[in-house]
């Protein structure tokens, strides 16, 4: 059984006349009865009683089966346009990872709010993460997009551009003395106890700390931390200093002043990173107009 055999007996159901049928199906009216008589030898049971040589009534088999393929031709036509519209990247799903400074920034959400508004259908899942785990979750395929901090490499079979660029600040506890500084030298800094991340957090990357140490120098660190909010904890008991970029700010943790750099070398980068071969449409127009805002702010 094929929908053309559902479409026929609905057309011939409505009309109660073959030759009308035909007319509204653009075919001959000994086709139609052909393919009726086809129908309902597939379904072993009679659907329609004939009249005249053209009139018809329906059987009980026959007004059950019509409210069936009225029902099937519904959902074949709602697959089609999912299909369709899957195609075009109008609904479907994306994994997202990012990194805090992404989502404190209003980079995230703003992102997101703008490309449901034009596509509510898209679900999105957001996971946040490190940088490094979100180029391994982009290779393991359990990523889509992440946000994460802009790279020098990317891995092989990865891709990306920066959509943010951001100051560089510090982060002293508040009985600090440069604390009471409205900004702050990199020569200010030179001799300070910093408090820096885990390798899981720099391996492979631009560290916070290359803002205010040129190649050959190092800063003293004293200790080090998992995730952000640790760092700024250890910050606020008095261990040491940190180098955050300016979106941290937004974090409420007592203890703790922050103030700009003002000679710092380089600024903080937000990237996209994604896949080279992504071939999921719905993915791809995220990325275009993750690629148009990057555009739109260079």
């Amino acid at each position: 059984m094929e929908l053309r055999h559902l479409r026929y007996f609905v057309a011939v159901a409505e009309e109660l006349h073959f030759s009308r049928a035909a007319e509204r199906l653009n075919i001959s009216t000994p086709t139609l009865s052909h393919q009726i008589r086809a129908l309902e030898s597939m379904l072993g049971a009679q659907l329609l009683s004939r009249k005249t040589k053209s009139a018809v009534a329906l059987t009980q088999a026959g007004k059950r089966f019509l409210e069936e393929a009225r029902a099937t031709l519904r959902q074949a036509e709602k697959a089609e346009l999912v299909g369709k519209r899957a195609a075009r990247g109008d609904i479907g799903s994306v994994a997202i990872g990012y990194i805090l400074s992404a989502s404190s920034l209003g980079l995230l959400p703003n992102l997101i709010a703008t490309f449901q508004k034009e596509n509510p259908d898209v679900s999105f899942q957001i996971h946040r993460m490190e940088t490094f785990p979100q180029l391994k979750g982009m290779i393991d395929g359990t990523l889509d997009v992440g946000f994460i901090r802009a790279p020098q490499n990317y891995p092989v079979g990865l891709t990306g551009f920066v959509v943010n660029r951001h100051p560089y600040c510090v982060a002293i506890p508040e009985g600090h003395p440069l604390a009471k500084r409205k900004r702050i030298s990199r020569a200010e800094l030179a001799q300070e106890p910093f408090v820096g991340g885990s390798l899981e957090l720099e391996v492979g990357f631009w560290s916070n700390m290359n803002a205010i140490t040129k190649a050959g120098h190092s800063l003293r660190v004293v200790a080090r931390a998992q995730d952000i909010f640790s760092m700024l904890t250890f910050v606020a008991t008095g261990v040491g200093l940190c180098i955050v970029s300016a979106p941290m700010q937004k974090l409420g943790i007592p203890g703790i002043v922050y103030r700009p750099i003002v000679d710092a070398l380089q600024e903080a980068e937000i990237a996209v990173v994604h896949r080279k071969s992504e071939a999921a449409p719905v993915v791809k127009s995220f990325i275009r107009l993750l690629r148009t805002r990057a555009r739109a702010a260079a």
